[in-house]
């Protein structure tokens, strides 16, 4: 398994930040693998259903949560540094926060996992310092095109009517949630932006507004593109959408002015804080898998509730 160099990071510090991960009941439901559905490209990156105990029942319609970076979504990925989203969604159902949610994982690209996650409405935007620094990146994978449009296109066209076809779900968009950590969190965000009729509940966990490469460049134009993007969403019609972000690390601390901008933006449109809108900073808290043992609990539960 390929894990890039914000991976890296994420990875490294889980292990002495967040112990709890291992802790709790293991899930009871069960993962099932999409097989005859693929991603343009890659007909061979692996896609997985997770589906709750009382899924057999056959009694009721479930909404559905879609992740990114699918390789760390449940318990016993990764060597048990992941998300644990099944034991962490089975823990809210049986406390009555949540009811259960079918979870979609879909995993990241390994070493094209940035053509996979940076949006190409951005990259089209970006001028000066900020274009040059992406064609940097874009160089280090051999001037390989940007696919971010192209996994647009498979959530909305083939993968979420894959998984209504043949599976019980609620399809609504205030019933279909999208989420991501780090660059897969700035595409969780593009994805509820510019897939707005399908995804109506979003998470961006440290996402990475910045755009950071290994230099950890500031590009100011950036402090204007994600306000102005996100203010596509317009009025918020039910919808959620979750933002945070630690305070340790170069990575992290650099995030804190982009969502404050992406927030007062969709204030402005009518969002509410507490109600449609939440854009956490997690004082001491380090990037992306850091902060997941107290984090994702309360992500969860609002996002979806």
């Amino acid at each position: 398994m390929f894990v890039d160099r914000r991976h890296f990071l994420a990875l490294a510090s889980v292990a002495v930040a967040s112990p709890t991960l291992a802790l709790g009941a293991r899930a009871k439901g069960r993962i099932e693998q999409l097989t005859g559905i693929g991603f343009d490209d890659y007909p061979g990156a692996r896609i997985r259903i997770w589906l709750p105990a009382d899924y057999a029942e056959g009694a009721r319609a479930f909404p559905v949560l879609y992740m990114l970076d699918g390789q760390y979504a449940f318990e016993t990925d990764s060597d048990g540094v992941n998300f644990g989203v099944d034991r962490r969604m089975a823990q809210l159902v049986a406390s009555g926060t949540l009811q259960p949610h079918l979870i979609v994982a879909i995993d990241n690209l390994g070493r094209d996992r940035f053509l996979q996650y940076m949006p190409e409405s951005i990259y089209q935007e970006a001028r000066g310092d900020l274009r040059e620094g992406l064609d940097l990146e874009l160089a280090r994978h051999d001037g390989r095109p940007l696919q971010s449009n192209a996994l647009l296109r498979f959530l909305t066209t083939r993968l979420k009517p894959f998984v209504d076809e043949n599976y019980w779900t609620r399809p609504e968009r205030l019933h279909t949630a999208i989420f991501g950590a780090s660059m897969a969190g700035v595409m969780a965000g593009a994805i509820f932006v510019e897939a707005q009729q399908v995804f109506g509940r979003g998470a961006c966990m440290s996402p990475n507004w910045p755009l950071y490469d290994n230099r950890f460049i500031d590009y100011q134009q950036l402090l204007s593109i994600w306000p102005t993007y996100f203010g596509k969403l317009g009025a918020p019609e039910g919808r959620r959408l979750w933002l945070d972000h630690g305070t340790e690390m170069e990575l992290d601390a650099g995030m804190a002015p982009h969502q404050a901008n992406i927030a007062d933006r969709l204030v402005a449109l009518g969002w509410e804080r507490g109600r449609n809108l939440q854009a956490h900073i997690y004082e001491g808290a380090g990037h992306a898998f850091a902060q997941t043992a107290v984090q994702m609990d309360e992500l969860l539960a609002w996002m979806l509730a």
